[in-house]
């Protein structure tokens, strides 16, 4: 999914969630793939505790050396390290030493331990202290160098008025600020295909290329769709769709469905969706503030599957 001579790089938000976890494992079956170097990252709020001082700091070290549960976010991070060990990606007693990183000032806050997976990619588990979750995970996306980044998506958003009175969730933020594509994790079921969404736009067109590496390093077949929102557009749609399945078969993949379809497209999206494993779409050109108004990050906030916004 990458052209530098280097291994394609993986960032995984882990929040305690169900969603975060079920996102590693697909990163660990990508990276298994790929080689691939994966950072697991767990951000905790700048004041939750174990402030500054040659005491606290002695106690944040042992716990963090001892696995110690007290330190906040541990938990979460050694139930990451579990699953990796569960995987075959590291094993019991591997890995080198953890080391404190000064990002914040806080002595209790970023601490870093890394490992080697079988084919030899890196793994690492970051725990960082941020008083914004969202801009620490875009920067620490930023700094690793991530080709993706993978967030636990939360429970699709309810419409109406509670929609717009509702905090946006912290899924679709990191995904209206990185630079990055990001993978807006549920369920994350692998061997259902990829639904690659196009339209005859730049914007669309320009997106494949991202779109194509991510089939390449993929499990599933691809199907394409477009939807035209009435009959007059789907000369459109089709163009889209044709020109979409040129350019994968120029990269050596033959979708197995090239589909047409009339309707409201996040409807028709998050409808068909439901049955592959990843709806893939290019990322909105609106700014960060208007994107929770785009087709991709309406399919992101509804899906019940997991979706690629491609940047």
């Amino acid at each position: 999914m990458t052209t530098e001579a280097r291994n394609f790089r993986i960032l995984i938000s882990i929040g305690g969630g169900p969603e975060a976890y079920a996102g590693l494992r697909f990163a660990a079956r990508l990276g298994g793939r790929t080689c691939a170097d994966v950072a697991l990252l767990y951000v905790r709020p700048l004041d939750s505790g174990l402030r500054t001082g040659g005491l606290e700091l002695r106690v944040a070290r042992e716990n963090v050396l001892g696995w110690g549960l007290e330190l906040p976010g541990m938990r979460h991070l050694k139930a990451a390290r579990d699953i990796l060990l569960e995987l075959g990606q590291i094993r019991e007693g591997g890995g080198d030493p953890w080391r404190y990183h000064e990002l914040s000032g806080d002595d209790a806050g970023e601490w870093v331990r890394e490992y080697r997976n079988p084919c030899g990619g890196a793994i690492s588990l970051r725990l960082r202290t941020a008083p914004d979750v969202t801009t620490a995970v875009v920067d620490e996306a930023a700094s690793f160098g991530a080709d993706v980044v993978i967030v636990g998506g939360s429970p699709p958003v309810a419409g109406g008025l509670r929609k717009l009175l509702a905090r946006k969730p912290l899924s679709l933020r990191i995904a209206a600020h990185a630079r990055c594509p990001v993978i807006v994790a549920r369920g994350m079921e692998p061997g259902h295909g990829l639904l690659v969404c196009v339209d005859d736009t730049e914007s669309s067109r320009a997106a494949l290329a991202g779109a194509v590496r991510c089939a390449a390093n993929c499990e599933g077949a691809v199907a394409l769709l477009s939807v035209a929102e009435d009959e007059a557009g789907e000369p459109a749609a089709r163009r889209a769709v044709e020109h979409a399945a040129e350019t994968f078969r120029r990269a050596g993949m033959e979708p197995v469905t090239q589909l047409i379809e009339t309707g409201r497209p996040v409807e028709v999206i998050t409808r068909l969706g439901a049955a592959y494993s990843l709806i893939v779409l290019g990322e909105s050109e609106k700014p960060w503030f208007a994107k929770a108004f785009s087709v991709a990050h309406e399919v992101a906030a509804r899906a019940e599957s997991s979706v690629l916004i491609v940047k």
